[in-house]
């Protein structure tokens, strides 16, 4: 889907009411109806539901790029619509890229982010704080904070994302780093196979 087009789709959702409006928010599944009404497939290791909105058919050839980005080629950007809740969490993991958030409905999402000079400090992403931008090699991970127990967010990204720039974080390796947050870590990430 071309920039605009995301634009104009994402537009139409608020203008309709499916985002942002408080009866849809309050109404039992509204999670799986969003995961159902456009398509999300599970996200792999991380958890969640999301569904690609728009990755351009352009591309950035990898030589153009810093060297964290291993020479391989990457479209010039990504954004997706992603759904988490308290079960399919967003487990902590570090990006080659800066990922902007933006928020769409349901419950706020709390974010653990993690530096690399050892600092860790929280976040939210919620309707008085519709975007946040986690720098890259920032550790990252989130949650749904309220009773609906579900959060509608999207992303996008520049360069966009493509598989090789994801790092899962490690819970034994992540909490000897960042001790101070050893609760927090523990929360956001997972020992066995991922449930969305």
């Amino acid at each position: 889907m071309r920039p605009a087009r995301t634009a104009l789709a994402i537009t139409a959702l608020v203008t309709s009411g499916l985002i942002l409006s408080p009866t849809h928010a309050r109404t039992p599944g509204a999670a799986a109806s969003l995961i159902a009404r456009f398509h999300m497939q599970p996200v792999p290791v991380e958890g969640g539901w999301f569904a690609q909105v728009q990755r351009t058919d352009e591309t950035v050839d990898g030589a153009a790029l810093p060297a964290r980005y291993g020479n391989t080629r990457h479209p010039v950007s990504t954004a997706i619509l992603y759904v988490e809740t308290t079960i399919g969490f967003s487990a902590l993991h570090r990006l080659k890229t800066d990922e902007v958030w933006h928020f769409y409905g349901g419950d706020p999402v709390h974010f653990l982010l993690l530096t690399p000079d050892g600092q860790a400090r929280e976040a939210s992403l919620d309707a008085d704080n519709p975007a946040l931008v986690v720098p890259r090699d920032v550790w990252q991970g989130s949650a749904p904070a309220g009773p609906r127990g579900w959060s509608f967010t999207g992303t996008t990204m520049a360069p966009g994302f493509i598989p090789q720039d994801f790092e899962p974080g490690q819970r034994d390796v992540l909490t000897r780093r960042y001790p101070a947050s050893q609760r927090q870590i523990a929360a956001l990430t997972r020992t066995g196979p991922v449930s969305p």
